[in-house]
C-alpha cells in the first residue's frame, strides 16, 4: 500500500516533515531565551499552517535545539476551539493545570493537584500560588493556546480575566504563544477588555505564504522517501495554480501523488489533480472571500481583473485603484490573500483570480467596482458579458472543447457550459459557431486559423 505524504485535513505533528518558518521560529525562541521570558501572539489566516508551527515549537528536539532544556521547560499545548458559551474561566484553568501534570514530577505535580480539588477557590491568589511553587523549582512553563479568539470573544472571561492572565505572565516564569485569525486586540468583544494592558506583552509574528524555495523544499521533503517523482512542469503548474500557501499546495500535491500512484498518464493525471483540487479548495476561497470587507474585495477584484491578461479592461484606472490602497494591500498580504511580483500585487494563487472573476458573474461586482474607482474599466462593448464570460467566449473562439476551456480557466466544463448558455443568451445566438462569429465580428475575440473546423 502507496501511502500519500502529502496531508493537508490536519496540522502536521511530526517535526520532521514541517518546512520553513526559520524566521517566526527563531522570534518566538528568541522572545523566550530572553530573560523577561516573553509572550507571543501567532496571526494569520485559516489553514496557514498556525496549529502545525506550534506542534513544531512544542516539539522536544526542537526546544532542545534552541536552548530551551526539556526538564526546565514546560510546553502545554490547549486547543481552545473546545470553548462554548458555557465555559468558564475556572474550567479553562482547571483544564490547563490538568495539562501541566503530565509534565510535573511527583512533588510539584501533588501541589498543583491540591488547587484543583478545590476549585472554587481557583481564583488569582490560588494561581499565583501554583506558580509561585514553579519558580521556586525553576520551573519555565510555555502555554500554547491555540484559537485564543475564542477567548477574547467569550463574554464569560471579564476584563478580571486579561488582568490577571498579564500579572501571572509578568511576574512569574510564565509565557504564553497564542494563535488566532486576526490580531486579538481586533477580536476583543469589548472595548473594555480591548483598552487593557494584556496585549501590550504580546509581539506580534505574522504567518504569511510559504516562499518559493521553502515551497518546493516542501514538496522535496515529502517526495524524499518515495519512489514517485513530479515531472517539473508539473511542480510548476501545481505552483502556479495553488500557489505556496500550504494547504492549498498539499492539497494539490496530494491529488497529484494519487494520480501517480494509481500509474495515470500524463495528461490524465493533470486533470485528475486539478478536478479534485479545485473541488476541495473552493469552499475554503468561499470562507477566505466572506470574511473580507467591502474594500478588500474591491482590491482583490481590481487585482484579479488586471491578471486577466486581458486587452478589453483598461489597466490604468485599475492600477491607479490599487496603488491608492496601500493600507488595504498590506492587511491582505498580512492575510496571505495576495502574493507579491516584483512591485505589483496578485492574488495568492491561479485558482483564488479565477475563483474571484467568478463571483464578479454572479453579483457585478465589475459595475459596483467602476463605481468605487469612478471610472469605466471595460475598454469596448461587451454586450453584457462579464469578465469570466468574456474570457470563456475568448478561448471558445479559438476552437478550444469545453473541457479544454475548463481545464485552462481551472473550471468545471459544467461551469463551462453554463457560462456558454449564458453568452449565447446575451449573443441572441444559439451555437457554438454562431457565438464565435458575433465575437470576431464585434472584436470580442480573435479567432485562430484553421478555429472554425473545431467546432
Amino acid at each position: 500500500m502507496i501511502i500519500n505524504p502529502f496531508t493537508y485535513g490536519n496540522p502536521i505533528s511530526d517535526a520532521a516533515r514541517f518546512v520553513g518558518r526559520e524566521r517566526q521560529v527563531e522570534q518566538i525562541f528568541s522572545r523566550l531565551r530572553n530573560v523577561e521570558f516573553e509572550s507571543s501572539s501567532i496571526v494569520g489566516e485559516r489553514r496557514i499552517g498556525k496549529t502545525s508551527l506550534l506542534y513544531y515549537i512544542a516539539d522536544e528536539q526542537v526546544r532542545r535545539a534552541h536552548g530551551l532544556a526539556p526538564d526546565a521547560f514546560i510546553f502545554v499545548y490547549a486547543d481552545l476551539a473546545l470553548l462554548d458559551a458555557t465555559t468558564t474561566r475556572t474550567r479553562l484553568w482547571q483544564y490547563l493545570l490538568r495539562q501541566m501534570l503530565l509534565h510535573l514530577g511527583e512533588n510539584d505535580a501533588a501541589f498543583v493537584r491540591a488547587v484543583l480539588r478545590e476549585p472554587d477557590a481557583l481564583d488569582n491568589f490560588a494561581l499565583a500560588e501554583v506558580f509561585d511553587h514553579l519558580d521556586a523549582q525553576n520551573k519555565h512553563v510555555v502555554l500554547l493556546l491555540d484559537e485564543f479568539e475564542n477567548v477574547t470573544r467569550n463574554e464569560n472571561f471579564t476584563p478580571d480575566f486579561f488582568y490577571g492572565l498579564r500579572s501571572l505572565a509578568i511576574h512569574h516564569r510564565l509565557a504564553l504563544i497564542t494563535s488566532s485569525r486576526r490580531e486579538l486586540i481586533e477580536l476583543t468583544h469589548s472595548n473594555e477588555i480591548r483598552s487593557s494592558p494584556f496585549f501590550n506583552i504580546f509581539a506580534n509574528i505574522n504567518v504569511r505564504l510559504l516562499n518559493a524555495d521553502d515551497a518546493r523544499a516542501l514538496l522535496e521533503n515529502a517526495l524524499g522517501e518515495t519512489a514517485v517523482r513530479f515531472a517539473p512542469t508539473e511542480i510548476e503548474n501545481v505552483l502556479r495554480v495553488a500557489g505556496t500557501h500550504p494547504f492549498f499546495l498539499q492539497t494539490a500535491c496530494h491529488f497529484l501523488f494519487q494520480a501517480h500512484a494509481e500509474n495515470l498518464s500524463a495528461a490524465a493525471r493533470d486533470a485528475f489533480w486539478r478536478e479534485k483540487f479545485r473541488a476541495e479548495a473552493l469552499p475554503h476561497l468561499g470562507e477566505y472571500w466572506r470574511h473580507c470587507d467591502e474594500r478588500e474585495k474591491s482590491v482583490l477584484a481590481a487585482l484579479a481583473l488586471l491578471h486577466t491578461q486581458d486587452t478589453r479592461f483598461a489597466t490604468a484606472p485599475l492600477r491607479d485603484f490599487v496603488t491608492r490602497s496601500e493600507r488595504v494591500l498590506a492587511q491582505l498580504d498580512k492575510r496571505a490573500l495576495v502574493v507579491a511580483h516584483g512591485d505589483a500585487f496578485a492574488p495568492f494563487n491561479e485558482l483564488f483570480r479565477n475563483f474571484i472573476l467568478d463571483v464578479l458573474d454572479d453579483n457585478g461586482f465589475v459595475q459596483a467596482l467602476e463605481s468605487n474607482i469612478h471610472y469605466p474599466i471595460t475598454n469596448i462593448q461587451s454586450f453584457g458579458l462579464s469578465p469570466r464570460e468574456l474570457e470563456v467566449l475568448e478561448l471558445v473562439a479559438t476552437g478550444l472543447t469545453d473541457a479544454e476551456v475548463a481545464r485552462k480557466l481551472v473550471l468545471s466544463p459544467r461551469t463551462v457550459s453554463t457560462h456558454l448558455q449564458s453568452i449565447y443568451n446575451k449573443l441572441g445566438v444559439n451555437s457554438r459557431a454562431a457565438a464565435t462569429r458575433v465575437a470576431v465580428e464585434k472584436g470580442l475575440a480573435a479567432r485562430e486559423p484553421g478555429a472554425q473546423g473545431k467546432m
